[in-house]
């Protein structure tokens, strides 16, 4: 079943040109980063902040450099 997925398809000549199948560019690794990374580390701190606020306690990884 695996090899299902992995089963590549046979490249085929368009106009006479053996055009490359779509791949993930160095902009596109940026945008996943941008629109899933930030958001991710951003709500994490908020979260980190809040418990430091309610509790007292510094359990963020700025906790390392506030020492």
């Amino acid at each position: 079943m695996i090899k299902r997925f992995f089963r590549s398809t046979p490249h085929e000549l368009i106009l006479g040109y053996d055009i490359p199948s779509p791949r993930l560019t160095r902009q596109g690794w940026l945008l996943i980063f941008l629109y899933l990374g930030l958001p991710a580390m951003f709500i994490g701190g908020v979260l980190d902040f809040i418990v430091q606020i309610i509790t007292g306690q510094c359990m963020g990884l700025w906790c390392l450099f506030l020492k």
